[in-house]
């Protein structure tokens, strides 16, 4: 038995259990649906081991070889464009299709040339170096800065530098001129287990990113309001926790939002009328939600606004007003809304508490006043500011 077919068979089991694992993953959560990119890669992987396997049963060796080499080939290539892809972003497609066809070109003018050459060793590995170098450079390039990712990158460096060192080695052990007699040689037990090891660590690490994906987007659902989009209250309770530890000195403005006689309108015009109401309302609250101004769904008809400084202040939120009452509603009646504003400095949790009720008590001042207003909250005084020009309530 040759001595290089129990890596050879642990390379191509190894393969299997990745396209087995990232078909698995992509099942099991849409979310992570791009792990078939991988899957695909690591099945096209199988053919250089299942070529070696052929050869050494006498299957067509200039096939295998020529066919062995294009589809690992590809499957290298395959990973840097799903890793561009994973991290959506676009793919080398260009550069791939061109380091394919190159190599492709080369196998099939070298398949007759001494296979233990020190110049054909070298160009052999520098077309797997380059795609394994198109992989660092897409994880560098397109991938979030995180521990995994830096490791990855690393990883794809160590194979880049792998391939063209692996050629130096075969040329100084010995490679054997035809496959028959590399599969009896230690350059070939040293080789296949080496690039088992670091595509074990590859898949590993690809598989924790998507599993990263998987907590991050289920953190992200817990934190967001599914029919606005609009971060949601416990968010809101994140955001006063992460503000409070920065005990900047910084006045903190939070604004609370109510639309007016929200009830009556879902009884009149039913609840998915209701809720596109909110969605147009929410469009509104996030066109001004930039720089240090947040904007989040309270629940029911509330929404709130929040910043670190004085960009939120009651010039703006009779803006919000205006907006709220001439934006285009879908069942082509006017809605109007009212608001709470107040400021303080914060710097604990509790302040951003107290800040909450103050916004929250001027919002029903608001409310008592008339509706279709602003309030400003102010500890000796309640300060009112009207909205000019405001037409007739209804009821």
């Amino acid at each position: 038995m040759p001595q290089a077919i129990l890596p050879l068979l642990m390379n191509l089991s190894i393969a299997i259990m990745f396209v087995a694992c990232f078909m698995a993953v992509a099942h099991a959560h849409p979310v992570v649906s791009k792990a078939r990119w991988f899957a695909l890669c690591f099945l096209l992987g199988l053919a250089d081991p299942l070529a070696n396997l052929a050869v050494w049963f006498g299957v067509n060796p200039d096939a295998m070889r020529l066919l062995g080499f294009t589809l690992f080939l590809a499957a290298m290539l395959g990973l840097a464009l799903a890793l561009s892809h994973f991290h959506d972003r676009k793919p080398f497609w260009k550069v791939a299709i061109a380091i394919l066809a190159g190599g492709f070109l080369y196998r099939l003018f070298t398949l007759d040339a001494p296979r233990d050459a020190l110049w054909n060793l070298l160009l052999f590995q520098s077309w797997y170096a380059m795609a394994a170098a198109l992989c660092a450079y897409a994880v560098r390039r397109h991938a979030r800065p995180s521990p995994i990712n830096t490791m990855l990158y690393v990883l794809f460096l160590v194979l880049t530098v792998h391939f063209p060192i692996k050629a130096i080695f075969a040329s100084y052990l010995g490679s054997g001129r035809t496959e028959g007699e590399y599969a009896n040689t230690l350059y070939a037990v040293i080789s296949q287990t080496t690039s088992g090891v670091l595509m074990v660590a590859a898949g590993l690490l690809i598989i924790i990113n998507f599993l990263q994906s998987v907590v991050q987007n289920t953190q992200a659902q817990a934190l967001s309001d599914p029919l606005t989009g609009l971060p949601n209250r416990r968010a809101m309770d994140r955001w006063f926790d992460e503000l409070a530890a920065a005990e900047a000195d910084e006045p903190a403005v939070v604004a609370v939002i109510d639309i007016d006689h929200f009830k009556t309108f879902n009884d009149r015009f039913g609840h998915d009328m209701g809720d596109r109401v909110l969605q147009t309302i929410a469009t509104v609250l996030l066109s001004h939600a930039r720089g240090d101004i947040c904007a989040a769904r309270l629940g029911g008809e509330e929404f709130a606004m929040l910043s670190r400084s004085d960009a939120l202040d009651p010039a703006l939120a009779l803006q919000l007003l205006r907006e709220i009452r001439t934006s285009e509603m879908p069942h082509g009646e006017a809605v109007t809304a009212s608001i709470g504003v107040a400021d303080a400095v914060v710097t604990q949790a509790e302040d951003w508490t107290a800040l909450y009720g103050q916004a929250d008590r001027a919002l029903y001042r608001a409310k008592d006043e008339g509706r279709d207003r602003v309030e400003a909250f102010e500890k000796d005084a309640a300060a009112q500011a009207r909205t000019p020009s405001r037409p007739a309530r209804q009821a």
